[in-house]
């Protein structure tokens, strides 16, 4: 059980901020897409995703769930730079929930001298200053959430715009399966002594571990986001990798004693997976399981794509907090990125 004091750890509720996920899709669509509508869009060629961290990882979730029927590519930049092929045939969105992201900033500059059409999404800052002085579309955030903890309300605002752009048929009944499924899976995990929350048992199984996070890579951003999340919350190393990529490669790291790894391993699916990759998971298990100190697996919920994306991704939400207050931290505070911040703003 997780007792008075360590849930008194959680300073700023980020369990209450991750269990509001279904809201904020909700309510995201909803405004993004008033905003979106009222601008003009071009024909486009390309869609680029810039941002970081928290913002960044809704671009991919977008590409995840739209990755099968998106008719353009879809590219997420994590840097200083738009790629070179970034011209006036793409649009290009700067996700920047703070507004002050020095690499989104970066790149909304380099659009602007590229003449691409631009939209902006922020809490505040000086991407949303420099958005409204140039009557550049933006879609303003919720203040007061972690960018982590915002995801909802950052990934619905991307959504909004793809469907805007043609990029997928706008699919309501998807977005009301999966805030159904959401709800559901909410009032489980949110309970901590529930022997029904899965969430829990998960952060149980890998407190003394490595969490190693294995998916198909059409879940790539989900994986990717446990891997966040665990480090960020939990302050804990993780690592994730896709299939069938590791096969090829990770899976000879394998060949060690386990004391030498104390590695927790869990295993993401989704029903959609391609037959051989789903063929590949038994056995990638077999070689793992006598080597890691925990295999679990987990599969997402629901009848849509987007409702087995989110509901896996709130699992891991969860999992990351719970495992943070097991191990006797605050899941909020991220003072060593604060840190390396300051310090680059000083150098």
């Amino acid at each position: 059980m997780l007792d008075k004091d360590k849930l008194a750890l959680d300073s700023l509720d980020m369990l209450g901020k991750v269990g509001s996920l279904p809201e904020q899709l909700e309510s995201g669509i909803e405004s993004a897409s008033a905003i979106w509508s009222r601008a003009e869009w071009p024909e486009p060629g390309l869609l680029v995703v810039a941002g970081m961290g928290g913002s960044a990882i809704c671009g991919e979730i977008l590409k995840s769930y739209l990755a099968r029927i998106a008719r353009i590519p879809i590219v997420i930049c994590r840097g200083y730079t738009l790629p070179g092929y970034v011209g006036p045939g793409s649009v290009v969105v700067v996700s920047s929930y703070s507004g002050n992201t020095a690499e989104a900033l970066s790149c909304f500059e380099m659009a602007l001298e590229r003449k691409v059409r631009v939209g902006c999404i922020s809490s505040g800052g000086e991407l949303m200053a420099r958005a409204r002085k140039m009557s550049i579309p933006l879609v303003e955030l919720p203040p007061g959430y972690p960018p982590r903890a915002a995801v909802g309300h950052s990934f619905a605002a991307l959504l909004a715009l793809a469907w805007q752009l043609g990029l997928g048929e706008p699919d309501r009944p998807a977005l009301d399966e999966c805030t159904g499924e959401l709800r559901r899976l909410g009032e489980v995990y949110s309970a901590p002594d529930s022997s029904e929350n899965t969430a829990m048992f998960v952060a149980r199984s890998l407190v003394e571990l490595t969490p190693v996070l294995y998916c198909a890579s059409e879940l790539k951003a989900v994986g990717l986001r446990w891997k966040n999340q665990i480090c960020e919350n939990s302050k804990k190393m993780a690592y994730a990798g896709l299939l069938p990529e590791m096969s090829h490669n990770d899976i000879m790291g394998w060949e060690v004693p386990e004391a030498s790894l104390k590695a927790g391993v869990i295993f993401l699916r989704f029903s959609g997976e391609h037959p051989r990759v789903s063929a590949r998971f038994p056995l990638i298990r077999e070689i793992i399981r006598d080597r890691a100190s925990f295999c679990g697996e987990y599969w997402g919920s629901g009848t849509s794509l987007l409702s087995r994306l989110f509901s896996l991704i709130l699992l891991g939400d969860y999992a990351s907090v719970y495992l943070a207050l097991l191990r006797g931290v605050d899941p909020t505070p991220i003072a060593t990125i604060d840190g390396l911040k300051s310090k680059l703003d000083r150098s």
